[in-house]
């Protein structure tokens, strides 16, 4: 906590709620930011730090209430993609961060993590406070907003904090022909609410594996309600046997691991409560363990998505009755 702290005070990024300051809240449980009843005078509120079109997006930063936001805005439409409480970096603004969190449960002693999709580098400072000697590789394919997540969420590089600007799909290629390894892959990367098709082909989560240390989990980000999201879970299915969900509502996470075996929960439990006692975790990791697991929450029968089919955009619109 005190590093991340200092690193955000060393950029002027700190709480600055003013007698004008309307407060904002944090994320619901389903990973949706909730807001009180005058949620419109909130968001009129709210500083806007940052503002630009850049080659992929047009982004975002605002600030309300002590926490700052990144936003992506597409078809109209405000999509909120990362938070940062300005006070408690370690206090997750949106609900599917601490979700993510889940993955210490099936590797609670990672020493490589990467992260597909940077955002604001919330989620990867934060690891970084909970495992200081592990590798953290970031890619971004836009360099404005990792330009932004330094300049106004106190990302750091450094030699185990590293931001690649690239296209996912090509540098994971590169990373798999220099026999990189990594416990834990997160994959995160959305543009105006729905995941890039080359991100989610079978083809591709075959790349993702081939990046796996013995061991590894593929850590998903996924929205359920729409046809996509049972698209994703099949397409995962047919590259790794083993398969977790946890959350429900806006936002699952779901870990993916190669073996014919899974460990019982009461496996994973006692490792969730070993790891939280030791790390001291602001998310209860026990209890999302208890309530999540090897759920049977998809349309397991069905089409799959590959680079000759995938058309994630479409299916995101079509809600599940």
């Amino acid at each position: 906590m005190k590093t991340i702290l200092l690193m955000i005070m060393a950029l002027g990024v700190g709480p600055s709620p003013g007698p004008g300051d309307l407060v904002r809240c944090g994320a619901g449980k389903d990973g949706l930011p909730e807001f009180h009843a005058d949620a419109f005078d909130d968001y009129r509120a709210s500083k806007v730090l940052l503002e630009k079109e850049s080659l992929y997006h047009y982004i975002r930063v605002t600030e309300s209430g002590g926490v700052r936001y990144m936003q992506f805005r597409r078809s109209g439409g405000e999509y909120e993609e990362s938070a940062i409480n300005l006070a408690d970096p370690l206090s997750f603004e949106m609900g599917y961060y601490g979700l993510m969190m889940a993955a210490f449960a099936h590797n609670p002693d990672p020493n490589s993590v990467l992260f597909i999709g940077l955002g604001g580098g919330t989620l990867s400072m934060a690891i970084a406070h909970y495992y200081p000697d592990a590798q953290i590789d970031n890619i971004e394919l836009d360099p404005d907003v990792a330009a932004a997540a330094k300049e106004f969420f106190g990302l750091r590089e450094g030699p185990r904090m590293k931001v690649y600007i690239r296209d996912g799909r090509v540098q994971v290629r590169r990373f798999v022909r220099e026999k990189r390894k990594y416990d834990i892959i997160f994959l995160d990367a959305f543009r105006g609410g729905y995941i890039p098709y080359h991100l989610t082909t079978k083809e591709f989560i075959e790349s993702i594996r081939m990046l796996l240390s013995p061991g590894g989990i593929v850590v998903n980000n996924l929205r359920p309600g729409f046809e996509s999201y049972h698209y994703h879970r099949r397409t995962l299915a047919s590259v790794f046997p083993l398969q977790w969900s946890y959350g429900s509502g806006s936002n699952v996470i779901v870990i993916s691991a190669m073996g014919q075996t899974p460990p019982p929960k009461d496996a994973l439990l006692a490792v969730a409560e070993r790891i939280q006692k030791e790390k001291q975790f602001t998310v209860d990791l026990p209890a999302m363990i208890r309530e999540g697991g090897m759920r049977d929450d998809y349309e397991r029968k069905g089409p799959i998505l590959t680079d000759d089919y995938a058309p994630t955009d479409v299916l995101r619109s079509i809600p599940r009755e």
